[in-house]
């Protein structure tokens, strides 16, 4: 026992000698933190053992985003807030520019509907901007902008971090994190160079991550002097109050894209039918969105799966299965030939990635040529960094589906992350009513409806 109890102590010393300590790094001013994100942070303060709010935070943008950092950023979160049911992803892409960001954003941010996006992002100012605008107006989520880290003198990380990057926060109500000048100031203080947090020329080492979390916990520090919900993002209508239930059918008048439905416990009884402005849900584009590419060997799009970024489409979406199978592929993939199908359209006509692409029921639409070069393809970019190979007979996958219910029943809706299902997500943002009628003689046992209404383009 003894011998096992110095072992114990003999290890946990030589893991200390590689423990690595690094200073903290003086702040920069963080008074007007939170003043854009003051709806996530409430969520996060008020959450009790008894009333758990959830809080679904999502990081976004490229391979800084992607790196380690964000992780100890969520266990400090996680450590100031225990009580919260915090839900928080990273979905940035390594690679992508704001010029191929802009493509995939409405795939990965509009149906994670997110409270909070955590966004860093290099390449075109305006294709920036068309991000924010897509987060902005398609979901309810508040959204905190990191400027650059330094990495050695940059004119355009400059004009970026002070110029542009400060002008689409206040257009688009962002809190802007201060990233750059910190950064700078601990070089100077430490006396380090750049490349002493890098491990190449742009990336963060083990030191870089830890001064970027510690640059980005302070956004999540809770200020009583913002409002809760400044810009009434999420709306909560509660059952005899705000609203009431006449012979089993409720009728809400009410404006936003989303509407989450809350009942009185998880076990109770429902059968009831759902209709907006008078159509069943599902009858609304807006609802209807694609997942990302995959494939049965598991390979992780778009680098080491090569496919398509993004598809746009002229008629109607439905929920179905997608197959674009390469007929023709060979090395450096300027120029390749496929065939599309689904399994509900069936057969949906052929084409090269030299021309724009339409399909038979034009619920397909590829622009021709790789990302780089401003098409929706991924293959000469994967090829050209990572080597990756497409042969012939390869398949990617990808679905279209809708977040909507017409009908409300014991299960069969998607669930949201309280006690109760999501409506529908990704209607136009204005005026709409809302139907939901029992379908048996029971009371329809409904608690609180929650509306989410986006900050832009609201009308």
């Amino acid at each position: 026992m003894n011998k096992i109890f110095l072992l114990l102590i003999l290890t946990l010393q030589v893991l200390n000698l590689f423990a690595q300590t690094w200073p903290l790094p003086e702040l920069p001013d963080t008074t007007n933190y939170g003043q854009y994100t003051s709806r996530t942070m409430h969520l996060l303060q008020s959450s009790t053992p008894e009333k758990p709010n959830t809080v679904k935070i999502l990081i976004y943008g490229q391979s800084i985003s992607v790196q380690d950092w964000w992780l100890e950023v969520k266990k400090s979160i996680q450590s100031r807030y225990p009580h919260a049911n915090l839900i928080m992803e990273n979905k940035a892409i390594g690679g992508f520019a704001s010029q191929m960001l802009c493509k995939t954003v409405e795939m990965d941010v509009s149906t994670f509907y997110p409270d909070m996006v955590l966004l860093h992002i290099y390449g075109s100012n305006q294709l920036y901007d068309s991000v924010l605008y897509t987060i902005r107006s398609r979901t309810a989520a508040e959204v905190a902008i990191q400027t650059d880290h330094f990495t050695g003198e940059n004119a355009w990380s400059d004009t970026m971090s002070y110029y542009f990057l400060p002008k689409m926060a206040e257009k688009y109500k962002c809190d802007l994190i201060n990233i750059r000048d910190p950064w700078k100031k601990y070089l100077t203080d430490h006396q380090l160079q750049a490349k002493d947090l890098l491990k190449d020329e742009v990336h963060l080492n083990k030191y870089g991550e830890f001064l970027m979390a510690e640059l980005i916990k302070p956004l999540f520090e809770y200020k009583s002097k913002y409002a809760s919900d400044p810009f009434d993002l999420c709306t909560t209508m509660v059952e005899g109050k705000d609203f009431k239930i006449h012979k089993n059918q409720l009728v809400l008048p009410f404006s936003g894209n989303r509407v989450d439905v809350v009942f009185e416990n998880k076990l109770i009884h429902v059968n009831a039918k759902v209709l907006l402005d008078g159509r069943r849900p599902s009858e609304f584009q807006g609802t209807y969105f694609m997942t990302r590419p995959y494939a049965a060997n598991g390979k992780g799009w778009p680098w080491s799966l090569p496919a398509m970024i993004h598809i746009q489409h002229q008629t109607p979406w439905i929920a179905e299965e997608w197959t674009c199978k390469f007929t023709e592929a060979t090395v450096p993939y300027e120029d390749f030939s496929f065939e599309i199908s689904g399994s509900v359209t069936g057969k949906d006509g052929s084409g090269k990635a030299s021309e724009d692409f339409v399909s038979t029921s034009k619920r397909v639409i590829i622009s021709k040529g790789d990302a780089e070069k401003g098409g929706d393809w991924h293959l000469n970019r994967s090829y050209k960094v990572m080597k990756t190979i497409v042969n012939a007979g390869d398949e990617v996958k990808w679905k279209t589906y809708s977040i909507s219910v017409d009908s409300i029943q014991n299960t069969g809706a998607p669930e949201t992350e309280n006690t109760g299902i999501v409506l529908f997500q990704g209607i136009p943002n204005t005026l709409h009513k809302l139907e939901i009628i029992a379908q048996d003689r029971l009371k329809l046992p409904i608690h609180e409806i929650k509306v989410y209404r986006p900050y832009y383009g609201r009308k």
